[in-house]
């Protein structure tokens, strides 16, 4: 990423951070936007660049959020040419560009326990799956020469993505803190087995037909 997308990635992820240890510490209802932004050390004005709500600083975009540069690199083709491999590595490119992911696994940490504390979040959460899903059809769109909304391609593809993603998040046990590396390697090698798997599966069955 560029200087700019990670200036930008770093601010997205303190509000996000803030809001989670904001609302672990004195619950939902006694955490303002006010609150969020000075835990994060910037304005409020700068925390509605980034969020509509407290709500959805809290849940933010998924788990996951990859960059602009790594989504148009992947709509461009890249980096490998190998649609499945491109999708792998654009979902955990919020960990391989960052140089500092522990941030984002403490969040992610948090985020299963705020759930458990506030569990009238659960449909968010699911919402912002969907939302990240919809976002990612859409690269899958550009890079295909396809319909977004009325091709099969790019949704199906999004859906496999989205699936790996969340499956691969279920068996990590972000622990957080020191262990960073540690989640980061799990997280690669549980996506390296899933798509492993999609590729060993999509290829025998093609020799089957």
């Amino acid at each position: 990423m560029g200087l700019r997308e990670r200036k930008k990635l770093a601010t997205r992820q303190a509000l996000q951070s803030a809001a989670v240890h904001l609302v672990l510490e004195r619950g939902l209802d006694s955490v303002t936007v006010d609150d969020i932004a000075a835990a994060a050390n910037v304005s409020t004005r700068t925390f509605f660049n980034y969020f509509a709500s407290k709500d959805d600083a809290l849940i933010g975009d998924g788990p996951l959020l990859y960059s602009d540069d790594a989504r148009q690199m992947f709509a461009d083709g890249g980096p490998t040419g190998d649609l499945l491999e491109d999708l792998k590595v654009l979902l955990l490119s919020p960990v391989t560009d960052n140089d500092d992911p522990e941030p984002l696994f403490d969040r992610v940490h948090m985020l299963k326990r705020i759930v458990q504390k506030e569990p009238q979040l659960g449909p968010r959460v699911m919402a912002s799956f969907a939302a990240a899903e919809t976002a990612l059809a859409g690269a899958v769109a550009a890079r295909l020469g396809d319909d977004p909304e009325n091709d099969i391609r790019p949704q199906i593809v999004a859906a496999i993505g989205t699936t790996a993603m969340r499956y691969s998040m279920r068996r990590v046990k972000c622990r957080g803190g020191a262990d960073t590396a540690a989640d980061a390697a799990d997280l690669r090698h549980e996506f390296d087995q899933v798509f492993d798997v999609l590729k060993a599966t999509f290829t025998a069955t093609s020799r089957e037909l």
